[in-house]
């Protein structure tokens, strides 16, 4: 569903455009497991140890971001659950250790998989 973009012109609201809708759940407050979804931004809750898990069938370009919410990853860490496909190349999950840790992954192909920083 498109948004409508107004602005109050003093008097009266006017419409200036129209803007392409985001998912319903664009930023998600993560604070279980669970499966991820791409294009989403997620805020983890690391006052327990998480893990999340990637798409089944990503398409090339599906990005998902994940940040340490809490601060306290490298107490309570996040495991990235591969669910059958790389991360960076190898076929191993992935673990953000680091409190305040930002990490963007994005699906680039079977070969590498998600690739991430």
């Amino acid at each position: 569903m498109a948004k409508i973009i107004k602005v109050w012109d003093g008097t009266e609201w006017q419409t200036v455009g129209v803007a392409a809708a985001l998912p319903s759940a664009f930023n998600v407050v993560q604070s279980a497991n669970g499966t991820l979804s791409a294009g989403r931004n997620y805020f983890v809750d690391t006052t327990a140890a998480r893990t999340l898990t990637l798409p089944a069938s990503p398409s090339v370009g599906d990005t998902i971001t994940i940040y340490d919410a809490s601060g306290t990853a490298a107490t309570n860490n996040i495991t990235i659950a591969r669910n059958g496909s790389n991360i960076n190349g190898v076929a191993d999950n992935a673990i953000i250790d680091v409190n305040q840790a930002s990490s963007t992954f994005v699906y680039t192909g079977a070969t590498v998989g998600w690739r991430f920083d």
